[in-house]
């Protein structure tokens, strides 16, 4: 099942893939020393070796004043200012604060067809895994091999990468700001009872439900997104643990669809079909829940090496764009030790 939803990912973004199609996203770690550059360049090899859809990717490394200076409504400007360096991989970057050495950041651009913001968290831990272990955390053909994926014919569905970029592909800084708070963890019921809130105050019509394929392997490149919609009739109707109840069930009906998928045709219709018939739901509310990774946080070994304390990410601009129209926006959430880290998208 996760091999067919792979493939049906891979085929679900306008091709050739441009940079509006980038998923930026930054891990923010507590650290004794930054890591070098040569220590994230050893680390991410391990992530080439026998991997299907990655063989290089742009490293670099970027300094600012304070995170303040870096907040998440401008990280599109990173994907466009870099997207001609690494169109035919990913970007990976450093990032350090001069007001504060004993902080750093993992960012990373990927193509979405390739990796959803939960794989990009997932990627970010094990590279911090590796730089302090000095061995491979990632064990992709181990997990491969786990998660039964065939790897043989993957390249007919990689899609064809645009080389430049135009106005038409993206813009710089997103067109909505974010409302970003903390709170004591909470339980899934909770949250959505705050995300139907927002949704009511918008007066939207749409909840759109992001959700993960898979939880069976902790490789990145094993969780893939599902895009589940819950009407406002039902949204009205129900408490936070219902509206979960439904979209659970929406998830299962999604699951048999994509059961029946075989053929690269069959991929190729469905997919293509995805991104419309998205649109045909106005006035969307995104919703994205990451749960509890407090696990993942790197706590467990050398904490003092790196220890995870934010994780900061959007939609690529694609699909986040979207969420500043009249009645839409994106309520987001992780949570770490307790503490529930929210952004909510606000029109400019």
């Amino acid at each position: 099942m996760t091999d067919k939803i792979i493939r049906l990912n891979l085929m679900s973004f306008p091709r050739p893939l441009n940079a509006a199609q980038f998923y930026p996203a930054l891990s923010t770690y507590s650290v004794e020393r930054p890591f070098s550059l040569e220590d994230f360049r050893g680390a991410v090899g391990h992530f080439f070796e026998g991997n299907p859809f990655f063989t290089k990717c742009h490293l670099i490394e970027r300094e600012f004043e304070s995170p303040e200076e870096f907040p998440v409504e401008s990280f599109q400007a990173l994907v466009v200012d870099e997207y001609p360096n690494f169109y035919d991989g990913f970007l990976l970057m450093s990032v350090t604060y001069k007001s504060n050495p004993g902080v750093q950041g993992i960012f990373t651009a990927f193509p979405m067809s390739l990796q959803d913001g939960y794989r990009c968290f997932q990627f970010h831990q094990a590279l911090m895994s590796t730089m302090k272990a000095g061995e491979d955390r990632f064990r992709i053909a181990e997990q491969l091999a786990e998660l039964q994926v065939h790897t043989a014919d993957l390249d007919e569905y990689l899609p064809v990468r645009k080389p430049s970029v135009d106005e038409n592909d993206t813009v710089r800084v997103m067109p909505w700001t974010v409302r970003e708070t903390v709170e004591p963890a909470m339980r899934i019921g909770t949250f959505l009872e705050a995300a139907k809130a927002e949704f009511q105050k918008r007066a939207s019509e749409n909840l759109l439900v992001m959700k993960n394929a898979s939880y069976a392997a902790s490789l990145p490149l094993g969780n893939h997104l599902m895009f589940l919609f819950v009407p406002r009739d039902v949204v009205d109707r129900s408490s936070g643990n219902e509206i979960r109840d439904y979209y659970n069930e929406k998830a299962l009906e999604t699951e048999k669809t994509v059961a029946q998928l075989e053929t690269l045709e069959d991929f190729t219709k469905a997919g293509a079909a995805l991104f419309p018939w998205i649109g045909t739901h106005p006035r969307r509310f995104a919703v994205n829940n990451y749960g509890d990774v407090s696990r993942l946080d790197g706590s467990d070994f050398l904490p003092a090496k790196g220890t995870l304390v934010q994780y900061q990410w959007h939609m690529p601009y694609v699909v986040s764009g979207g969420a500043a129209q009249e009645g839409a926006g994106m309520f987001k959430t992780i949570s770490i030790n307790g503490k529930a880290f929210h952004f909510v998208t606000e029109r400019r």
